[in-house]
C-alpha cells in the first residue's frame, strides 16, 4: 500500500514537472524574439583643437616633439604655432601645403577629405595628422538613394551648408540656406527642429560633416548626412530645383 502511494506521487510529481516545462520553454521563446540585443552606434573619439566659423582650430607648440593631432573627415584644418610665428606646413601625402600669414588668394585651411594617417612637417617639426569618421549615436551617413526615401517618408528638416552662389545653382527642393561658416553662430535659429529628423548636405560631404557635429553636440537628436554631398544626389539623377 505505501510503495502504491509512493508511486502515485512520484507519478503526480513527474507530470507536474512535465507540464511546468512545456509551459516554461515557449515563454523563454518569446522573451528571446521580443526583446533582441541592442545595436549600440559606436562614438568617434574626440578630435584635436576646437571649432570655429567651420574651420578646426589647432594650435601646435613649436617645441613639441612629434605631435600627433587628430580630426575628422571633413574638417577643415587651420594650424596654429603657440609663439605666434610664421610657417609653412606641408602634407606631402595629400599633396597639400599651407602657409600663415594666408597669402593673398589663398586657402586658410588644409582639407582632410580622406581617412588615414598623415605625416605633416612645419620646418624641423614633423608630426602626423589623423583623419577618423565622425560617428555619434544621434548621426547617420546615407547615401543619394537612401537619403531620397528618408526625405520622402521622414519629412526632415533639410539644411544646406553650402554657400549662396552655390545654392543658386541648384539645390534640394525644400532645403533651407546656412553656409557652415555661420552655422555656430545661427543655431539658435534652429532650435525649433532640435527634436525631429535634420537632413545636412554640401557639395561633397564635408562641410556638411562639420555641420552634423555642431547639431549633435547642440542636442539635436537625430542628423542625417549626405555621405557624398549633392554630387551623389545628381549621378543618382535625383531632381534639383532653383
Amino acid at each position: 500500500m505505501q510503495l502504491h502511494r509512493l508511486n502515485v506521487v512520484l507519478g503526480g510529481l513527474a507530470l507536474a514537472l512535465a507540464a511546468a516545462g512545456c509551459k516554461a520553454q515557449p515563454a523563454a521563446t518569446r522573451s528571446v524574439e521580443s526583446a533582441p540585443a541592442p545595436v549600440m552606434a559606436a562614438v568617434a573619439p574626440d578630435a584635436s583643437g576646437r571649432l570655429e566659423g567651420g574651420l578646426r582650430i589647432v594650435q601646435l607648440d613649436p617645441a613639441a616633439q612629434s605631435p600627433a593631432i587628430r580630426v575628422y573627415r571633413g574638417d577643415y584644418v587651420q594650424l596654429a604655432l603657440t609663439s605666434g610665428a610664421p610657417f609653412t606646413v606641408t602634407v606631402d601625402s595629400l599633396k597639400q601645403s599651407w602657409t600663415w600669414p594666408v597669402p593673398e588668394g589663398g586657402k586658410p585651411y588644409l582639407k582632410m577629405s580622406e581617412t588615414g594617417k598623415f605625416p605633416f612637417r612645419i620646418g624641423a617639426m614633423s608630426g602626423t595628422i589623423e583623419v577618423i569618421d565622425y560617428t555619434a549615436m544621434a548621426y547617420q551617413e546615407v547615401a543619394a538613394t537612401e537619403a531620397a526615401r528618408i526625405i520622402a517618408n521622414l519629412k526632415p528638416f533639410v539644411l544646406d551648408v553650402r554657400t549662396p552662389g552655390e545654392f543658386a545653382e541648384g539645390h534640394l527642393e525644400g532645403a533651407t540656406l546656412l553656409p557652415v561658416q555661420e552655422l555656430q553662430q545661427r543655431l539658435g535659429e534652429l532650435a525649433s527642429h532640435k527634436d525631429e529628423p535634420v537632413f545636412i548636405y554640401c557639395h561633397s560631404g564635408n562641410r556638411s560633416t562639420v555641420a552634423s557635429k555642431l547639431l549633435v553636440d547642440a542636442g539635436f537628436r537625430q542628423v542625417f548626412n549626405l555621405r557624398k554631398g549633392i554630387n551623389d544626389w545628381k549621378a543618382a539623377g535625383l531632381p534639383l530645383v532653383r
